[in-house]
């Protein structure tokens, strides 16, 4: 049972917005922020807040810099032009029109964007539209983990927010790259097997592995969880009877069948390859063989190790576009008006030792399932690649650790509000870290 949630279902106290209503009392200022914090005194409504300005931020300007690729787009946009019969740039321009060239991942990914750039067009809508409304469910499906884990609806509307206004989190949510399209089924899956709907968790894990081979960690997690949870029980008890283990177990063989004949499905229209193992031995072959380059110095290129990403190290430059001044001839300064960063929130990196040990703590002392839940989320989601980075020479980036962040929020969100910090504290950092968001917002100057 869990212990020390003394405050479950409040929001942080003394909200300066009540405290302006307080000072306007009485004047037409007064009453309307008297409405606005009582609004703003209800989770459900708090949350809608919070969805509405994230689908904002990831939707403003989604088409721009017009005409240009951000990042892995020169992948993954050429490989869907490729699929839909329409000319590549660079990438994949000489490769056979209808199938995936992008043979390093499974085609589902791809092929939502193929279906996105039908619908709406060759052009950044139709690239970016898949990879929002997966980071709008991904926002979603780790507001409904919380809620499945904790009572208090305070503390994920609060690991929402954070979410929200996280830069790598939001900036993978309105780029065409896989990422998001991976994590957001790997977070419904978790929320649906906490739900004990082991089956629909399957198809959900199933298809993010027809996305990319990385949610398998999200399969670890969702095992490890069940350890660190019924699994304290079957230690107690000494065994573990047949119906406990059902579900589960039910959980991966669904998984991988829905993978396997989805990708068998999958490779025999959009791939050359006999069977859906032959492409698997590729996408494993191929990743094996990604190596790091013999590098001295601090962060000479853009990719990182696992220990630097959670000190924020070694960010990717993923576009900028700079306004040149000039005096004469000499070029004074270059001010930046678009830049994308593969970087996260700087309060969100600035948190994590703290927030972790808490968050470990906090499991620990009081068997917390929302906790247990971050506790097992980023150890499986990070322990394999620091196993990599130890025993191997396999290169990383730091976006590597866009599964990590949902467990990083909720460490966040606890230690906000379970620590005992004083208001002022919570608040002070909630305004630092929104600051972190603006200062990393890619649009600097308004298009």
């Amino acid at each position: 049972m869990e212990t020390g949630t003394e405050v479950l279902d409040q929001p942080l106290p003394a909200s300066p917005l009540r405290r302006i209503a307080g000072w306007l009392s009485g004047s037409r200022a007064g009453r309307a922020w008297a409405t606005a914090a009582e609004n703003l005194h209800d989770p459900a409504r708090v949350l809608a807040l919070v969805l509405l300005v994230a689908l904002i931020l990831r939707a403003l300007w989604l088409n721009l810099p017009a005409g240009s690729l951000i990042f892995d787009e020169a992948y993954y946009v050429n490989a869907a032009r490729v699929i839909l019969g329409l000319p590549a740039t660079t990438h994949y321009a000489d490769s056979p029109v209808g199938l995936d060239p992008n043979t390093e991942h499974p085609p589902l990914g791809k092929l939502a964007m193929a279906a996105s750039m039908a619908v709406f067009g060759d052009n950044g809508l139709g690239w970016r539209l898949p990879s929002l409304i997966a980071g709008m469910v991904a926002l979603l499906a780790a507001y409904q983990i919380v809620r499945a884990t904790d009572r208090s609806a305070w503390l994920a509307v609060l690991v929402a927010a954070l979410l929200a206004l996280e830069n790598l989190t939001m900036v993978h949510g309105r780029i065409g790259t896989l990422d998001i399209l991976v994590l957001a089924p790997m977070l419904i899956g978790s929320w649906l097997a906490i739900e004990r709907r082991w089956l629909l968790a399957g198809v959900a894990m199933g298809v993010a592995l027809l996305v990319k081979l990385t949610a398998l960690y999200g399969i670890g997690a969702v095992l490890l969880y069940l350890l660190l949870t019924d699994g304290l029980e079957w230690w107690r008890a000494r065994r573990v009877r047949p119906r406990e283990v059902a579900g589960p177990l039910a959980f991966v063989l669904v998984t991988l069948g829905v993978a396997l004949g989805g990708l068998a499905v999958l490779d025999a229209r959009y791939t050359a390859f006999a069977s859906p193992f032959d492409h698997i031995q590729r996408m494993v072959t191929y990743g094996a063989n990604l190596r790091a380059p013999i590098n001295t110095g601090f962060c000479p290129e853009a990719d990182s190790r696992p220990w630097q990403w959670l000190f924020n190290e070694c960010q990717i430059q993923y576009l900028r576009v700079d306004v040149t001044v000039r005096a004469g001839d000499e070029v004074v300064a270059k001010i930046p008006r678009i830049d994308f960063r593969g970087a996260l929130n700087p309060l969100l990196a600035a948190a994590i030792p703290l927030a972790g040990l808490f968050t470990a703590w906090y499991a620990w002392r009081t068997r917390s399932r929302v906790a247990l839940w971050a506790v097992a989320w980023a150890a499986a989601n990070y322990l394999p690649y620091l196993a990599l980075a130890v025993f191997t020479q396999r290169i990383m980036y730091l976006y590597y650790a866009l599964p990590l962040v949902p467990a990083i929020a909720i460490g966040i969100a606890l230690l906000l509000l379970r620590a005992g910090l004083p208001a002022p504290v919570r608040w002070g950092f909630l305004v630092a870290y929104v600051a972190g968001f603006v200062a990393y917002f890619p649009f600097r100057q308004v298009p």
